[in-house]
């Protein structure tokens, strides 16, 4: 382990106690005599600073009170020769590069951490920074005393030449001896081109020019030498040439990083958008050449983000990078496979005979990723919809032809994911109605346009009103009433559905306790969740301050829950409900059996009714199939002791039918369309008192 300085004062500044505690506990086992403070904002460091001199410096690029390029270009300004070393807790590239360029020493990503990141880093910043002063006090003596020029040059970390005319070292510092390996005197009055091997032509010619009193200004510039990489600068005068070597390798292994993060992914290694950019109108260059094919494919994730909230953020990392070998593997050498982020990834195939071999690529794609991962332990199953541009014929633009993959990657979606879609004329025309139906969906609830409808639900032998649904409905200035299915889809994809279910939830609360306030205190609301909302963190939180805000008691609100939400969700599920459940909350099952699930598989879970869909109903009394399956699903429900509400009853017949098995509630046309909150009142108070 490299040999640090005696009694270094270090200051680290992180409000973050168990970052600013790992540095520090890794910093004490490096220099076991440094004296180490610590400060939690910018202020507090500030006020340290003032008292003391630090030789170096940790920050953490996010503070309460300030940010990191802030502090750092004050540091600069005061505390010129402090090193200071960025920590950061994320890889945005862009970042990094404007870290470096504000004066950082180096920067260390917070999950790279480790007594062997920080004592690299510590040993290069300290070795950097002595240097920086090094060089800056030379030069200050040397424009303050021509006296003292050969001490100052025997100080100075560069290696130093003088030449006279013919090209012969006159001086050279003992940097110029480490430089090349060998004593002064032996060096001293021979030709600089015989003691330095492999020097670049225009090092060469810089000489030339500088001893022919061609060149009056400064050169300088970079070549490799050994492994090494060094900046020479050439000064003329009036009686020869004076040359600076430095060693730059460090520098330049921070600018190749710096480079390859500007370019590439930090999670998967792949290609970034800028490098994508660059390799698309590079392939663009070449289509005309030999009369080929290529293809943008925009490729996204199928439920990516269920997976990452519900798994964790690490899972869904190591599934990213999964999917990234895959698209490698179904791709060639010459082909680009980017990743634009998040769950975006995007391939850029050359040199294709015809559409049909691009066709192939895509469907092996598909059956690729669509093949199962074992993730920590987990099998996780992932599909992708892919949309598809072919150049040239859809584009010549790098911009153009993304943005048509992208659309038809949409399309793709709308199709029922894991499949491909080439770009279409027509495909615009679509997602342009789109783009507008979510423009103004997005304010919808702002603008007062989202409005709650309400469907009762009659008891069966009574025929009193037990409780209700609230139906969600779109009524556009500019649209119209806009159709569920047309919207709802939507919401889902875009997230925009927990925003409004949140509206929903809330406001289907505060109605129902308005007409318990009205006497209609037994009757009981439910509303629908979407998988999306039920795969939500703070579901249940939201759910309990809807409550709170209404005041209406928990034992009148039923959530409705798909199948297929209660059967996908693995082990979070049961969590969810009975989280649920120990608020009051009753929970039901929507539209059972268009789904896979049976009774026998539901009871496992805290559910209190099912309710079973119209598609079992609407045939009834002419089909006996029909008849036969919500008989068994009665039977079996009342055995399992759960509440059944059968959906669709639009005629007295299936009404009489359902009564003759006992069912417990029934939901239709029968009774009601769905209404708006007026009418719905207006119904509630003519059936009580029809009863």
């Amino acid at each position: 382990m490299t040999d640090f300085p005696e009694n270094l004062a270090i200051l680290i500044i992180d409000d973050d106690e168990v970052d600013r505690m790992t540095v520090k506990r890794h910093l004490k086992s490096i220099i076991a005599d440094g004296n180490i403070a610590e400060a939690i904002n910018a202020s507090d460091a500030w006020k340290k600073i003032e008292e003391k001199q630090f030789d170096c410096i940790f920050l953490d690029y996010l503070l309460p009170d300030s940010d990191g390029l802030t502090v750092l270009t004050k540091l600069r300004n005061e505390a010129q020769y402090t090193p200071v070393i960025m920590l950061t807790g994320h890889g945005d590239e862009r970042l990094v590069v404007d870290i470096m360029r504000a004066g950082a020493s180096d920067y260390i990503p917070k999950e790279k951490i480790s007594r062997e990141t920080l004592s690299h880093s510590l040993h290069a910043a300290l070795r950097l920074s002595l240097a920086e002063k090094e060089k800056n006090l030379a030069e200050e003596k040397l424009l303050e005393s021509n006296k003292r020029i050969f001490d100052i040059l025997e100080s100075i970390s560069d290696a130093f030449f003088a030449l006279d005319e013919s090209y012969t070292i006159t001086y050279l510092n003992k940097q110029a001896e480490k430089l090349l390996l060998a004593q002064r005197v032996k060096l001293l009055h021979n030709n600089i081109f015989d003691q330095l091997n492999n020097l670049p032509d225009w090092f060469k010619e810089a000489i030339t020019a500088a001893t022919n009193n061609k060149q009056v200004e400064s050169c300088e510039g970079e070549y490799q030498k050994t492994g090494k990489w060094l900046e020479a600068q050439i000064y003329p005068g009036k009686e020869g040439v004076s040359v600076y070597f430095r060693d730059i390798t460090s520098r330049k292994q921070i600018e190749n990083r710096l480079n390859h993060l500007a370019n590439y992914d930090a999670l998967t290694e792949l290609p970034n958008r800028v490098l994508l950019m660059d390799r698309i109108t590079q392939a663009l260059t070449r289509a005309p050449w030999n009369n080929r094919k290529g293809a943008i494919m925009f490729c996204d994730l199928d439920r990516f983000k269920v997976i990452n909230d519900s798994l964790g953020h690490n899972i869904g990392d190591e599934l990213l990078k999964q999917v990234a070998q895959r698209l490698l593997e179904c791709t060639r050498s010459g082909d680009t496979v980017a990743r634009l982020g998040g769950d975006e990834f995007v391939i850029v195939l050359t040199d294709m005979a015809k559409i049909e071999d691009i066709n192939a690529v895509a469907q092996k794609i598909i059956e690729n990723i669509s093949q199962p991962m074992q993730l920590e332990q987990q099998e996780i199953c992932i599909t992708a919809s892919i949309g598809i541009s072919i150049f040239p014929e859809d584009s010549n633009t790098p911009d153009e032809l993304l943005k048509h993959a992208d659309t038809a990657m949409y399309r793709a979606k709308d199709r029922g994911k894991n499949c491909y879609q080439l770009y279409s004329n027509e495909l615009d025309a679509r997602v342009s109605t789109r783009l507008i139906l979510e423009s103004k969906l997005r304010h919808a609830i702002e603008n007062d346009e989202l409005q709650l409808y309400y469907q009762p639900q009659v008891d069966t032998l009574s025929g009193q009103v037990k409780g209700a649904e609230a139906l969600l409905r779109w009524i556009s200035p500019e649209m119209g009433l806009i159709s569920p299915l047309d919207f709802l889809p939507l919401a889902e994809e875009t997230g925009l559905i927990e925003p409004i279910g949140k509206w929903v939830l809330e406001t289907a609360c505060y109605q129902t306790k308005q007409w318990h306030m009205m006497g209609f205190d037994s009757l009981r609301i439910g509303v629908n969740l979407s998988n999306r909302q039920f795969c939500q963190p703070d579901l249940v939180a939201i759910t309990e301050t809807a409550l709170e805000n209404s005041g209406l008691p928990a034992t009148h609100l039923e959530l409705e829950l798909t199948e297929n939400i209660v059967m996908q969700n693995g082990g979070n599920t049961i969590d969810t409900m009975m989280s649920l459940r120990n608020l009051g909350v009753s929970l039901s099952v929507d539209d059972f059996g268009t789904g896979y699930s049976s009774l026998a598989a539901l009871k496992k879970y805290p559910i209190q009714t099912v309710k079973i869909d119209r598609s079992f109903v609407k045939d009834i009394p002419n089909d006996k199939d029909d008849e036969a399956i919500v008989e068994a699903i009665l039977a079996m429900a009342k055995k399992l002791k759960l509440y059944v509400i059968v959906e669709g009853v639009e005629t007295q017949e299936q009404c009489q039918f359902l009564n003759q098995l006992k069912c417990d509630e029934i939901q239709g046309f029968f009774f009601s369309r769905p209404i708006p909150t007026a009418e719905f009142t207006e119904y509630l108070v003519n059936n009580s008192n029809a009863n």
